[in-house]
């Protein structure tokens, strides 16, 4: 279900701080437009009382739509280094909510759910992204590693590096190399969907390259490269 609160938030051109009605999670099958304006930059969208300035509330924390397939949980970007206490966490939640007591319908349903879990912003939306296109995220990220290896090069002076897709349309994939430490931007460029097509035709090969982008609530080629901080 879809769920609100009232947060403080502080305008981040004058300062002045409003309390507004903020979702923190949302369930995309009842409400339909959720993903997309997501993705657009259009929701939780506020206007300043003070000076006018519109901006972004944070995402929801939670997006849900079972009979879609996909339950996507967000976390602020400074925490991903202890993904593996989230994955863990998040997996005795979905268990315990849809696996374990609920009724046999909704059991079933949520047994072909895709669990995942990302940090920050940018990764939710890759997540929808992916979602909203029929794209299999293991693939996507699969093939990140693949350009990573490609342009080692061009990248490797930049220090830790990791891949976000910003838009998905007839022309491909639209994707840039940004560093882990303060997130520059370093890479631009456009993958053709094709690309990510065959990697979704030959994912058990995939597997066995990169299995921790299997089997695991966070898939991301990042966490290759993510200092995980100790539990």
């Amino acid at each position: 279900m879809s769920r609100c609160v009232v947060q403080r938030l502080r305008c981040p051109n004058c300062g002045v701080e409003q309390e507004e009605k903020v979702f923190v999670s949302v369930n995309g099958a009842r409400i339909k437009t959720a993903a997309q304006r997501i993705i657009e930059g259009t929701w939780g969208e506020v206007s300043c009382l003070a000076c006018g300035q519109r901006y972004l509330a944070d995402p929801p924390r939670l997006y849900s739509d079972l009979p879609g397939g996909i339950w996507l949980v967000r976390h602020p970007l400074e925490r991903r280094g202890r993904f593996v206490e989230l994955e863990a966490e998040a997996d005795r939640i979905f268990s315990r909510e849809f696996l374990e007591r609920p009724p046999a319908v909704i059991r079933e349903q949520a047994a072909a759910v895709r669990r995942r879990i990302c940090f920050g912003r940018a990764q939710f939306v890759e997540k929808l992204l992916a979602f909203r296109h029929g794209i299999d995220d293991r693939a996507l990220e699969c093939l990140k590693l693949g350009l990573s290896r490609d342009l080692l090069a061009r990248l490797f002076a930049h220090g830790p590096w990791e891949w976000m897709t910003l838009a998905i349309n007839e022309e491909g994939l639209d994707m840039i190399a940004v560093t882990v430490a303060d997130q520059h931007l370093i890479h631009h460029t456009i993958v053709r969907l094709e690309e990510v097509r065959r990697i979704e035709a030959q994912l058990q090969q995939y597997e066995a390259l990169f299995p921790e982008l299997f089997g695991h609530l966070y898939v991301n080629a990042s966490r290759y490269v993510t200092e995980q901080v100790p539990v």
